[in-house]
């Protein structure tokens, strides 16, 4: 498939919005909770994208709405709430690096559930991008065994469900208006999110934490940008390019969240740098398309 100049602006311009949000999920939790900064984000991006698709509405065809509910739910619910805990205590860099498994999941899920067809290649590729996803999630900062394992994972739980949404943006809603998919899916997880961010803390933490104004300019920031904006352009990237280079964006994104964690101070050993190496070449031999260059002709 022949990807055009355009497709390739969205998925630097996506590397660069997802790159970021690892931080401002970080300033986000300096006053929120977990749940608080998934349910801020969620109820945000909700009202925007409905507001934006609003004119669109009429054309929703309802038999497709069981299936933006998996993407809003699997594509943005439940990896915010995730993403969020397990940046309480591991570093945004390595959240960021992580999430570099979204292809690897891509294509397991694609294979498993829709039974898209893999190369030997591929196949490969899932294998060594396993391999240095242990390394990220056994290697703490200083190089030894990390020890918040559980939080590690969650953020391996959420790059799963980020593999099982492109594959369904590609598989089940393919013909369907990217606006629609991106604000039924965020109007189905975000109205839940917003009962309960009013039955939490939240108006007293605005009112009275010395930084709420900060976290929350971070969180809305984030919502905008960050869930709202890069949703609809990721589902015209998944049905314009297909769903392996879409998940490419993780070639960039850690590279970005990288650069946030060095400004914020966050240490990093060149370890994760390895392990993060491996996860792009495993992602590298799932996308390539070519003949590989050590492979002979005839």
């Amino acid at each position: 498939m022949k990807v055009s100049g355009w497709n390739w602006t969205i998925l630097v311009l996506l590397s660069l919005i997802w790159g970021s949000s690892f931080v401002l999920m970080k300033r986000g939790l300096t006053a929120f909770s977990p749940d608080q900064v998934a349910a801020i984000r969620m109820s945000v991006a909700c009202l925007a994208s409905s507001l934006i698709a609003l004119r669109r509405f009429r054309n929703l065809e309802w038999k497709y709405v069981k299936y933006m509910a998996v993407v809003g739910l699997v594509g943005s619910g439940i990896p915010a709430f995730l993403f969020a805990t397990a940046q309480t205590r591991i570093s945004s860099y390595l959240a960021g690096m992580l999430n570099a498994l979204t292809p690897v999941f891509t294509i397991l899920i694609g294979s498993i559930v829709f039974r898209s067809r893999f190369t030997n290649r591929q196949l490969w590729g899932v294998l060594i991008g396993f391999i240095g996803a242990s390394g990220l999630v056994f290697i703490r900062s200083k190089g030894s065994i990390q020890s918040d394992l559980f939080f590690t994972l969650l953020i391996v739980l959420a790059t799963a469900c980020y593999g099982m949404s492109v594959n369904t943006v590609k598989h089940r809603l393919s013909g369907q208006d990217t606006l629609l998919i991106s604000a039924v899916g965020l109007i189905i997880v975000g109205i839940p999110y917003g009962i309960y961010l009013f039955q939490t803390d939240f108006i007293d933490i605005l009112n009275n934490h010395p930084k709420a104004s900060m976290a929350l300019t971070s969180l809305i920031t984030l919502s905008l940008f960050g869930t709202a904006l890069s949703n609809l352009l990721f589902f015209r990237l998944v049905k314009n390019a297909g769903p392996l280079l879409a998940s490419a964006v993780t070639y960039l994104m850690p590279l970005v969240a990288l650069a946030w964690g060095l400004f914020e101070g966050e240490p990093l050993h060149p370890a994760h740098i390895a392990a993060m190496a491996t996860i792009l070449l495993g992602i590298g031999l799932i996308n390539w398309q070519g003949k590989l260059p050590w492979k002979k002709e005839g």
